[in-house]
């Protein structure tokens, strides 16, 4: 980079700045008036307000400005716009501003405000609730609540609503009577009524209520808020919002809090009343009328008794009469028949105790002359089984004893003992092996030869 030329002459900021200032008033020099959104609405305690506006094409941002408006100007400004539209400009709003260009050396680039158009922004919105009201209208759907049936009777009430409004503390304060007379049970969904979340808040209160619905049904919804700014209907003029209430399967109720100017949730609704009070007064006087109808018509019920009654009191005494005649005689008919058939089975009863005693008797003495003989009979076979038994026994004796005869000669004859008393002699070889030959002896060579009386060891003598 060069260096400058040290005979060149330098400007400091603020003369470069003041420069700059003075060209854009030499090129913008008037006033102009200017359509954007507002984006930020301010108010200082000193007076002054501080606006930023942008213009947007197709959701993105093509422009964007600063605004000042000096207190000087605002209380004016301010005053004609709260005369017409009953509150301050908030964001969000489409305004017409009149700005002039203005360039400060010390605060930068910025558009003095020196008016704002109430009569556009109003339009604005009228023309947007048009809109919608199109849209609903092509859809079906901008005369479907005023389709539904009316309540024939207010049990169940779902209110929506800011919390701690106004309007709602005028609204519960008669509710609360229906509540604890139980005339009329209500359920409150608090909501956001005001700013960019309205639509969102509203809508997702009456989304809860129509879940509710499908569990326990109400009988109406009400939705209310109570006074506030004209411009504060701009954020219930949504479309998403309006087809809501619309396809609600319940009748609405609104109390916005306007008597002349509308929302579109107005114009939907089932019913459209000024004020919340007007709400929850009208639930009351139809209560009130229908129990004033029900109690005519009990009244007029109770009339038409009477009247029947004494007309035909004669009629009844009449028939009283006959009746109470031909009870008596039909009792004293039954009491003979009573007595007759009681006298029947006392008779029955005692010629069936009769027939049963003499069967009783006749099986008792075939029971005795069976068992006599079957005692003589048992008797018989047990003398007989007696005497079979007996001969059976002695035939066995004699069977045993003729046998143990025999065995008692066997065992004489076969004793060794007895064999060694008649002159024989058992011979045992070493270790007691019983010897039985000769043969057996030559190889034992000693040999125990016991007798009758005792034992004896002698040698084997082999033969030359």
């Amino acid at each position: 980079m060069n260096a400058p030329d040290p005979v060149e002459q330098h400007l400091t900021l603020s003369a470069y700045l003041t420069q700059i200032q003075k060209a854009v008033r030499a090129a913008v020099p008037d006033s102009s008036w200017v359509i954007a959104e507002l984006s930020d609405f301010k108010r200082r305690p000193n007076g002054h307000c501080y606006m930023d506006i942008l213009e947007s094409r197709e959701g993105a941002e093509v422009a964007k400005a600063r605004c000042t408006m000096f207190a000087n100007v605002a209380g004016k400004v301010l005053g004609e716009w709260q005369q017409a539209t009953g509150g301050l400009p908030q964001a969000g709003m489409n305004v017409l501003l009149k700005v002039r260009a203005d360039f400060s050396p010390q605060f930068g680039f910025s558009l003095m405000v020196t008016g704002i158009d109430p009569s556009y922004t109003l339009g604005d919105m009228q023309a947007k609730m048009q809109k919608i009201i199109v849209s609903l209208k092509e859809r079906q759907w901008f005369d479907l609540q005023r389709g539904l049936p009316s309540p024939g009777g207010f049990w169940r009430v779902a209110v929506v609503a800011p919390h701690e409004a106004a309007g709602l503390a005028d609204f519960r304060r008669d509710a609360e009577q229906l509540a604890a007379a139980e005339v009329c049970g209500f359920e409150y969904f608090s909501a956001t009524f005001q700013g960019r979340d309205a639509s969102d808040s509203i809508r997702s209160a009456l989304r809860t209520v129509h879940e509710q619905h499908q569990q326990q049904p109400f009988d109406a919804v009400c939705i209310i808020r109570g006074g506030g700014a004209k411009s504060d209907l701009a954020w219930l003029n949504d479309a998403n919002l309006a087809a809501w209430v619309c396809r609600l399967p319940v009748p609405v109720f609104t109390g916005i809090g306007h008597e002349i100017d509308e929302c579109v949730l107005d114009l939907v609704a089932h019913r459209r009343f000024d004020t919340p009070s007007k709400v929850i007064g009208f639930i009351k006087t139809a209560l009130m009328s229908e129990a004033s109808t029900a109690r005519a018509q009990v009244e007029r019920a109770n009339g038409m008794i009477l009247r029947l009654v004494s007309g035909q009191a004669p009629h009844l005494d009449r028939a009283w009469s006959t009746f109470s005649r031909r009870v008596t005689e039909t009792l004293h008919r039954e009491q003979r028949q009573l007595l007759q058939q009681q006298s029947s089975l006392d008779k029955g009863r005692d010629r069936l105790l009769s027939q049963q005693r003499m069967a009783l008797q006749l099986a008792q003495d075939r029971f005795s002359r069976l068992g006599a003989g079957l005692c003589v009979a048992e008797r018989q076979r047990g003398l007989f089984a007696a005497s079979r038994v007996a001969s059976l026994s002695m035939a066995l004796i004699a069977k045993e004893t003729s046998r143990l005869e025999l065995a008692s000669t066997v065992f004489d004859k076969t004793n060794p003992l007895a064999l060694l008393g008649r002159g024989f002699a058992l011979v045992r070889g070493p270790g007691g092996v019983i010897i039985s030959s000769a043969e057996q002896a030559r190889d034992a060579g000693k040999l125990d030869l016991a007798f009758a009386d005792g034992h004896v060891t002698a040698d084997v003598a082999t033969p030359h």
